[in-house]
């Protein structure tokens, strides 16, 4: 291989910690491209067995919040996880039986605060350590982190933070993040910024994200100045996913004109038009709670949904098992739900099966 053709010192300096970190995210960035390409091309042709292992990790560190978001299950009280936290030794007993060797990136957060658990460190460094890049986003709201607090954060290995901020105001923020501090998660997000410049460091990416919204939408542009003032990138998420009854109060202008449908789209890997639905995480990503449960998807937010349990069900069984076959090939090509419990069945977020019910295309189809 290239490797043993270098000379020896830029060999030495490649495994330099840095610097071995960023060879094996490249390596294995490069091989997740192989997977997404098979996994894009397993959901145009229909199989709802799947030929590759899993590219991306959602990972929850418990669905527990601060905050009281409109639409949350956690916030609303909707959802029926249990709140409790991802502890060290259920992390332990995970990490033995997930796919490793296929992840490129781990999301280390879903349904609540992931700065709220105080492991979160230390999970963060496993992953970082293998070259797996992570990410978190968060509400940044709980408290006001000191320095110490946010160069620990920055030493983690964390490769993006994201700050949910949905305004410029308290006023318009506060609409959906209920009982969040905005001026508190600036402070936080100019902090961190702050933090890692004064280690020398260039990672974590730090970023403002602003879902727009009808309620926010004309404070962008001061939301992008307020991000640029605290060091950050600006992210604006156009998607909104919200109960029907509550689109006309907060579904933006620019979704309005595109007939109130945003898609997320899977990562074009094939040379083709990516298959535009969240249902893509069935073929690319395992999705895990706190407590072993795996779900299809990250939406999932009922226990009695899961399709295995990865602290007593092999991955590989859970992965490829009866139940992910038969709601891949529910949201795929449609017919009598599956007979278990499942959220596919009742999904109104961006998936095929709703599409379809809605006479909107959901892109190629299975035979």
């Amino acid at each position: 291989m290239f490797l043993s053709r270098m000379p020896g010192r830029a060999f030495r300096l490649l495994f330099l910690p840095g610097r071995r970190r960023r060879l094996q995210a490249w390596l294995r960035h490069r091989r997740a491209l192989r997977m997404l390409a098979l996994a894009e091309e397993d959901m145009r042709l229909g199989r709802c067995v799947a030929r590759t292992r899993p590219a991306y990790l959602v990972l929850d560190p418990g669905p527990v919040c601060n905050l009281r978001c409109r639409f949350c299950p956690t916030g609303n009280g909707e959802g029926s996880l249990a709140r409790e936290f991802l502890a060290p030794d259920t992390f332990a007993k995970l990490v033995k039986n997930l796919p490793l060797d296929t992840l490129c990136e781990a999301n280390l957060f879903n349904w609540g605060e992931p700065l709220l658990n105080p492991h979160l460190n230390a999970y963060i460094r496993f992953f970082a350590d293998l070259g797996i890049q992570t990410v978190v986003h968060a509400n940044f709201s709980a408290r006001d982190y000191d320095d110490a607090w946010l160069e620990a954060l920055v030493r983690s290995g964390l490769h993006r933070f994201v700050a949910s901020v949905d305004g410029a105001s308290q006023e318009t923020y506060g609409a959906y993040r209920v009982g969040g501090d905005f001026d508190r998660v600036l402070r936080n997000l100019a902090g961190l910024v702050r933090a890692r410049g004064r280690l020398g460091m260039t990672t974590p990416q730090v970023r403002y994200k602003m879902i727009l919204s009808r309620v926010n939408q004309h404070e962008v542009e001061t939301a992008r100045q307020l991000a640029a003032s605290a060091g950050a990138e600006f992210e604006l998420q156009e998607v909104f996913g919200m109960p029907e009854a509550f689109r006309e109060e907060w579904l933006s202008d620019s979704a309005r004109e595109r007939g109130g449908t945003g898609l997320v789209s899977a990562v074009d890997a094939g040379g083709h038009a990516p298959v535009p639905t969240e249902c893509r995480q069935m073929w690319d990503t395992v999705v895990v709670n706190a407590n072993g449960d795996m779900h299809v998807c990250c939406q999932v937010h009922r226990p009695g949904c899961a399709v295995g349990n990865l602290l007593r069900d092999p991955f590989e069984e859970v992965w490829n098992g009866e139940k992910m076959r038969a709601l891949r090939g529910f949201v795929l090509n449609g017919g009598p739900a599956p007979g278990f419990e499942n959220f596919c069945a009742s999904c109104a977020f961006l998936c095929h099966a709703y599409r379809r019910a809605h006479g909107e295309s959901a892109g190629p189809r299975g035979t």
